[in-house]
């Protein structure tokens, strides 16, 4: 039964008609119906939610012909079951009871005062403290592609345009959203989305943003003049409306916490699409976890609010070189002042997420825990800008952008002052519990309080009255909130009871009385207690209230204090990890001294990493220099494509104003790192691994520039030895030729070294090995020159395969590189074959005839007996008969 089927008797009751009257409002919700202490669900959503959370599906009006389904969720439990169920997807609206049921007459009125998402979680337990919780929304206008960010609960938003549905999905995805919101005409968008990350949350919409509509609410919610002075063009303006009009929709009751409208400029950024995002392993491996990705190596900030800038900073790299300078005058004033970066981060780590609390704060959601924090972390901010005005003039510059700026560094006296006279020093967790007003802050409060607790005094005082004057021993003065204060009496002891005592109740051990005297005095002591509770609630809104006029300082607060803390960070890691501050500069230049990869040198032994150098020059004229792409061979497990991502690391770290595992660096600016570095296929859309790989090679092609950093894995691998040499042959020309971008390009077709004769500006290089007593050793050195063999069979040695296998393999090989056709059974029967085509000429030429040797010599003299297992000896002695037989 659903909560649109036509009304029985039983779900036309007044509390069914404000159910079916909030669910037609929010259709594409669950809606948890407040009923006293429980939310309650009802029809199609209580079968959902019992079966998404594991409840017991009841009924209302069990056992009649019109049963409603029902199932229901204790208030004070929600915040676990809604975040099981944002976990799995699920939009929940709340409908809350307005009013006290015990103060009103008739049926209590009832409203939606809230939406929660996957973006916009009911509480913390739904937040990742070091990420942000974008809604993206997705718009297109006039073939341009508008994004919007939105993160409520820091406040954020930022807007922009881009010119195609691929790079509109690229930046989506880098912004990493908890959920996206897609407009009209989105549908490539989507669909892109859908394969690439199929666990986020997409909401698809079909109904249109008008422009007017669209300005008039982002200058409602943002300031007057918003929209203009951000420089956001059409389709970007409405698609901040899009996620504003969604969150104006999820928060109906409140406010929402955004002054500024930030513009989101691809153009200034390095490009980072999802595929080398992926490849890169930036902030999650190939399995999806952050331990073991870049930014695990990077993340020691001593903030969250930090570590949200980091993975920002991370996931967009600069282009502007001036900026990128003035980022790494910030980290270099850490490096070379360690006492001062042991202090800050010290002082940091001390302060808790500001960022959100003000943000609570804005939208009236600050509990009492939050402003003990506030009030601790200000604490915090007088210490820090004293030792940040002890540094001298050049790392003050650098630190604070101008000497004596630290005295301007605002440290929110007037928010301590006012924390630290108004909030008790250790309050409840909740603002409805007393003790959260600290004594002395208000006369009255005080007043009530002190009736209360002598209240106490009075009753113990009363108690042991009543029991001299009725001989009575055992008596006791209690309360509950049902009956109020009452004497209980036990039943050998009620034939001493007075006659003026008025029985209030009976019960299984005794009677309850009350008298005159009692019921006055716990009049007084109730209304003392209520009054004290009322204004103590009065003077927490005001507190919160007060507080939420600086949330907006308190923010840029928590924004200069990121800096610092991701600066302090990034000084830490260069210290720990000997990294070199890289030249960045307007060149075309990659050079590298002595590189490394950050996360695989972590994971190796100590000493064990081998650096390598790099030298691309894109703008190079002379053929005799530094050339623009390397051609890069050697066999597997020798470290290609470690050496080819640590080059695309270093970039992005140096372009995000980090130092960098080298012993030098010079970086001209990239305007995007593109890379296809590993096999991958996608069986669910019936791509192959080849597929995958042609489609990532095809964009690379396609988006790479002469500015561009582009990193190639293998590429060919898949079909014929003739079409995927054809094809590696065909993209490197592409990237020499056309694209003329700085590029790495690994492979396994030897044949392909021979492309540098015909392109003055690509160069051969190699992963070193040797091949020592049968057995293949890496030195991961890269080095000039093109490898002179592949190590094939060395390498499946290492995998294990039988010597048998291995043996056969050899001899084939043998006869492979003297040209010699193989068809199954030829080299076991000792035919002669016709000679393979060439691949660089003409029909290679007949071979004189000679007598072929034995087979079975021929796999004997490849034997190794000392590293044969049993297995392996029978193995191969049932290979040799064969090969007797055979011949």
């Amino acid at each position: 039964m659903t909560a649109d089927a036509p009304l029985s008797r039983a779900s036309s009751t007044p509390v069914m008609l404000q159910y079916r009257e909030a669910k037609q409002q929010h259709p594409d919700a669950l809606l948890f119906f407040r009923l006293g202490d429980f939310y309650e669900l009802f029809f199609e959503d209580a079968v959902v939610a019992a079966r998404a959370l594991d409840l017991t599906l009841t009924s209302r009006n069990k056992g009649s012909g019109d049963e409603i389904p029902m199932a229901g969720v204790p208030h004070h439990a929600a915040s676990s079951y809604l975040q099981r169920l944002l976990d799995q997807g699920f939009k929940v609206a709340l409908c809350e009871q307005m009013a006290d049921p015990a103060t009103i007459k008739g049926i209590c009125p009832r409203q939606v005062v809230r939406v929660v998402t996957p973006a916009f979680p009911y509480d913390d337990t739904g937040l990742h403290a070091r990420r942000n919780s974008f809604v993206v929304a997705v718009d297109v206008e006039g073939g341009v592609f508008g994004l919007a960010a939105l993160d409520l609960s820091t406040g954020e938003l930022s807007a922009g345009d881009v010119g195609d549905a691929d790079q509109a999905t690229s930046e989506v995805l880098r912004l990493d959203p908890r959920e996206i919101l897609l407009g009209p005409g989105t549908s490539a968008v989507a669909a892109d989305l859908e394969r690439a990350r199929p666990e986020i949350a997409r909401r698809i919409e079909a109904v249109p943003m008008e422009e007017r509509a669209a300005r008039r609410l982002v200058e409602e919610v943002v300031g007057k003049g918003a929209a203009k002075e951000s420089g956001v063009g059409l389709a970007g303006l409405l698609a901040t409306a899009r996620a504003l009009a969604f969150a104006r929709a999820c928060e109906p009751m409140r406010a929402l916490p955004v002054s500024r409208l930030a513009r989101l400029d691809v153009t200034a950024t390095l490009l980072l699409d999802d595929a080398t995002q992926a490849h890169l392993e930036l902030v999650r491996t190939v399995d999806g976890e952050t331990q073991g990705s870049l930014l695990s190596v990077l993340d020691h900030t001593s903030t969250a609010f930090g570590a949200r800038l980091l993975r920002r900073r991370l996931l967009a790299p600069l282009v502007d070189v001036a900026q990128i300078r003035r980022r790494l005058d910030l980290v270099e004033a850490f490096v070379t002042e360690p006492r001062l970066r042991g202090e800050v981060r010290a002082i940091l780590g001390r302060v808790a997420d500001v960022e959100r609390i003000a943000t609570r704060l804005a939208t009236g959601r600050a509990a009492p825990r939050d402003l003990v924090l506030l009030r601790a972390a200000t604490g915090e901010l007088p210490e820090l800008k004293r030792t940040l005005c002890e540094i001298d003039g050049v790392v003050a510059s650098a630190l604070l952008g101008g000497e004596g700026a630290a005295k301007e560094v605002d440290t929110l006296d007037d928010v301590r002052d006012l924390l630290c006279r108004g909030l008790a020093d250790d309050p409840p967790p909740r603002a409805g519990d007393a003790g959260v007003i600290s004594e002395g802050f208000d006369a009255e409060l005080d007043a009530s309080r002190t009736l209360a607790t002598e209240g106490a005094a009075h009753i113990a005082r009363m108690e042991a009255e009543l029991r001299e004057s009725s001989r009575i021993g055992s008596l006791k003065l209690k309360f509950t909130r049902v009956f109020g204060w009452y004497i209980e009496v036990t039943r050998s002891h009620l034939s001493k009871v007075p006659r003026t005592w008025r029985r209030k109740q009976t019960i299984s051990t005794g009677e309850r009385y009350t008298t005159p005297e009692l019921d006055l005095l716990a009049e007084k002591l109730l209304g003392a207690q209520a009054a004290a509770d009322a204004r103590e609630a009065e003077l927490f809104r005001r507190l919160t209230e007060d507080l939420a006029g600086a949330s907006e300082r308190i923010r840029r607060v928590a924004q200069k204090l990121a800096a610092w803390d991701v600066a302090a960070t990034l000084a830490e890691v260069a210290h720990l990890g000997n990294f070199a501050r890289p030249h960045v500069d307007d060149s075309l230049i990659l050079s590298i001294e002595d590189g490394r990869h950050a996360v695989v040198e972590r994971l190796a032994a100590a000493g064990r990493f081998v650096p390598n150098d790099v030298s691309l020059d894109g703008g190079a004229t002379d053929a005799g220099g530094a050339g623009r792409l390397w051609l890069i061979t050697g066999p597997n497990m020798a470290g290609k494509s470690t050496f080819m991502r640590q080059v695309a690391i270093l970039a992005i770290l140096a372009q995000m104003g980090s130092f960098v595992p080298a012993r030098r660096a010079h970086v001209g600016v990239v305007d995007r790192v593109l890379t296809r570095v590993g096999a991958s296929d996608n069986l669910s859309k019936g791509e192959s691994t080849f597929m995958v790989e042609m489609k990532e090679t095809a964009n690379i092609l396609r988006r790479a520039t002469p500015r561009s950093l582009v990193g190639l894995d293998e590429s060919g691998r898949g079909p014929s030895t003739y079409d995927g040499l054809s094809i590696a042959w065909a993209v490197a020309e592409n990237l020499h030729d056309v694209v003329r971008a700085r590029a790495l390009f690994a492979t396994h077709y030897h044949e392909l070294t021979r492309f540098v004769e015909t392109a003055p500006f690509a160069r051969n290089h190699s992963v070193s090995a040797r091949v020592h007593a049968g057995d293949i050793v890496f030195f991961h050195r890269v080095e000039e020159g093109a490898a002179s063999r592949s190590y094939g069979v060395a390498c499946a040695r290492l995998a294990g395969l039988p010597e048998a296998v291995l043996s056969r393999a050899q001899a084939i090989l043998d006869g492979l590189e003297t040209k010699e056709e193989l068809p199954t059974g030829a080299l076991a029967r000792g035919t002669r074959r016709a000679p393979q085509l060439s691949l660089f000429g003409e029909r290679a030429e007949e071979p004189a005839a000679k007598s072929p040797e034995h087979p079975a010599l021929a796999a004997l003299r490849e034997l190794d007996p000392d590293r044969m297992t049993p297995l392996d000896a029978l193995l191969t002695l049932s290979n040799l008969r064969r090969l007797a037989k055979d011949s």
